[in-house]
């Protein structure tokens, strides 16, 4: 006798109805299910915090695609698991989604999220009641949240308002052709800085991502490393090899090193001139192992260190450090915002919040350079900036273009450390 929809058994139709849900409401309504994620290499989900965070900005339809895992054999290991109370439950309703999904650099999670908190306290508490959101930092290492970006197939799979830093999978080829020149999502800050950003172009011409703030890139020189060598002026002038062995850059345990480097530089100079930086990296770090090392007179340690201005600002042993912004510019790592139009009107409140002078100012007073016009950077005033433009970013695939500059990188850099 074929299956039809009314003769499946009700399990099943619960089961099928979880997709639409995020994997938190999964989880949290059927609890029963957590060794099935487990055993299909979705076991990050089983830590509580990892669920409430990301498991709350992700349905499980997409967690199931970025896992490669099939949902008709997942739905049909969770049937055997569910009650029978659950069976004859009345059918589930739609997942609810985040008003707000925020990713944050880690020196910025900590005083938004209390702006934040100060920001609902100003609402009715009607209003509030309607505002779902997670603020988190992206020093998790456990999940990547952009990296569900390439799995997204419709708008309903995202949150309304989703923020995130550095050229992710926000800027990718499927996200990118499928949601960004559909405008799908649509600028909420037209303004351009003040004179020294304007000059390079910052807002995006098409009016669909929105820059909240910059992660700026600049050289610290430790001159007792360095020696009677040459101090750098340039991104250019790390290609030099009289820096062999003497420079240490981000790098993270997986292999990967700072994209926004790479890319500016094979812009610039091509694959020769990653080899050549290769060579001269010694050092892929974190910057906070960058700012311990400067200074602190061991031989083991880099000469130059590119790292963001936040941490830059950290170095307490100045007195043989130099912090340099390159003639042709610090680089720039977006934190950029993403709105669906649609919801323009309805969010109205939070996306002036989060647009607005008071999230500006915690981001300039925190060495994240923000672009609204009311803020003051403190820039020094021969300050210059090196974006690589919104041009370049719409009309590359960055996922193939940073997984390139990486391995050509990483081919120097390992080949010269054997």
């Amino acid at each position: 006798m074929p299956v039809t929809l009314e003769s499946r058994p009700r399990e099943a139709a619960v089961a099928d109805g979880l997709l639409d849900l995020t994997v938190d409401e999964v989880i949290t309504r059927h609890p029963e299910t957590l060794p099935v994620f487990a055993a299909n290499g979705l076991g990050l989900f089983t830590d509580e915090e990892v669920r409430s965070t990301f498991g709350a900005a992700v349905r499980l339809r997409t967690a199931l695609k970025a896992a490669s895992v099939n949902a008709g054999l997942f739905l049909s290991q969770l049937n055997g698991l569910l009650t029978p109370s659950q069976s004859d439950a009345p059918p589930l309703p739609g997942a609810r989604n985040l008003n707000l999904f925020a990713l944050l650099p880690c020196p910025l999670k900590v005083p938004l999220e209390e702006a934040f908190n100060g920001f609902l306290a100003t609402l009715s508490p009607a209003k509030r009641a309607t505002l779902t959101y997670c603020i988190e930092g992206n020093a998790n290492t456990q999940i990547d949240y952009a990296d569900y970006a390439d799995h997204f197939e419709s708008v309903a799979e995202m949150p309304d308002i989703i923020i995130t830093p550095g050229f992710n999978s926000f800027f990718h080829p499927h996200f990118v052709e499928r949601f960004i020149k559909s405008g799908t999502f649509a600028t909420v800050t037209p303004f351009a800085g003040h004179r020294q950003l304007a000059a390079m172009g910052i807002t995006d011409p098409d009016g669909h991502y929105s820059m909240l703030a910059m992660n700026l890139l600049v050289l610290v020189v430790d001159h007792c490393r360095l020696g009677e060598r040459p101090v750098p002026r340039s991104w250019g002038d790390l290609l030099k090899p009289e820096y062999e062995k003497s420079i240490a850059i981000r790098g993270n345990r997986d292999g990967t090193f700072c994209e926004t480097l790479l890319l500016a530089l094979f812009k610039e100079f091509g694959a020769d001139g990653l080899a050549s930086l290769g060579r001269n990296v010694a050092w892929g770090w974190h910057p906070s192992q960058m700012v311990k090392a400067v200074g602190s007179g061991r031989e083991e340690s880099p000469a130059i260190c590119v790292m963001p201005l936040f941490f830059a600002n950290t170095i307490h042993r100045r007195e043989q450090v130099s912090v340099l912004w390159p003639e042709d510019g610090a680089l720039v790592s977006p934190v950029t915002m993403l709105v669906k139009a649609e919801k323009h009107g309805e969010l109205r409140e939070l996306i002036a919040f989060l647009s607005g002078p008071e999230v500006a100012g915690i981001c300039s007073g925190a060495s994240f350079p923000a672009l609204h016009p009311d803020v003051d950077n403190r820039f020094p005033d021969d300050a210059t900036f090196n974006w690589i433009g919104w041009d370049y970013v719409k009309n590359h695939d960055l996922k193939a273009l940073i997984a390139a500059t990486n391995a050509a990188f990483s081919r120097a850099f390992l080949g010269s450390a054997l």
